[in-house]
């Protein structure tokens, strides 16, 4: 099972969420509000405490930040999955880029 584990408190990420889950045809993705019950159990099972980040949990691999996001694109329809091939830039650019838009995302309008 895959799971996607997100901040159900912030209006864009559950935009952000509601649109991938329309891009991807895989039911076996749970998508999952972190501060739920079964997300603090899978917190727990992974040991994620204190990881302020979109989660994607894909059979026992943890992805966090860019790279969670970049592996949800593998899964997307075409040409959406096309956006993995950003996965050659360094985690550390794209991680500049999750952290400016997680920083801003309460204020970001979709």
């Amino acid at each position: 099972m895959n799971y996607l584990l997100y901040d159900n408190n912030c209006p864009f990420c559950c935009k952000i969420v509601s649109k991938l889950s329309s891009l991807i045809d895989n039911p076996n993705i749970s998508y999952i509000h972190l501060k739920s019950l079964e997300g603090q159990k899978l917190i727990n099972k992974y040991s994620l405490k204190n990881i302020n980040s979109v989660i994607y949990i894909n059979h026992n691999k943890v992805f966090i930040k860019s790279n969670a996001i970049l592996n949800m694109c593998k899964l997307m329809h075409f040409p959406y999955k096309l956006l993995y091939i950003l996965n050659v830039v360094p985690k550390s650019a794209l991680n500049i880029g999750y952290d400016f838009i997680a920083k801003n995302r309460m204020s970001i309008k979709i």
